[in-house]
């Protein structure tokens, strides 16, 4: 008898999210051994790098398709886009972050001078 949640978690990790989850956390673990974090600290790397990829990656193919083009491997690009935005994943989310708290706080300023 099959297992139904093993095949569903297969089909997901072949699927683009999967794919991208996958490249993400490549590019967390890249991080976390690059920097030598601690395991806490890499492990939460490795989350918000696949969490990050899944999101954000798309965002990133166009923009880094003309710089790598052809030299993707195997063409890939939506792939190396992933583990870019994994590798970046917790600087690019606290900048998000930044920014809205920016805004946010524009915003509050805004209605105490009316």
């Amino acid at each position: 008898m099959r297992d139904p949640t093993r095949m569903d978690l297969l089909q997901w990790l072949f699927s683009d999210a999967g794919r991208a989850a996958i490249a993400g956390a490549a590019g967390g673990v890249v991080r976390w051994v690059t920097l030598r974090d601690n395991w806490r600290e890499g492990l939460t790397g490795l989350a918000v790098g696949s969490l990050c990829a899944i999101y954000l990656g798309p965002l990133a193919e166009p923009i880094l398709k003309p710089v790598i083009g052809a030299i993707a491997p195997d063409g890939d690009v939506a792939g190396f886009s992933s583990f870019v935005i994994g590798l970046g994943g917790i600087s690019i989310s606290g900048f998000i972050l930044d920014i809205i708290r920016l805004r946010r706080s524009k915003i509050e300023v805004g209605r105490d001078e009316e």
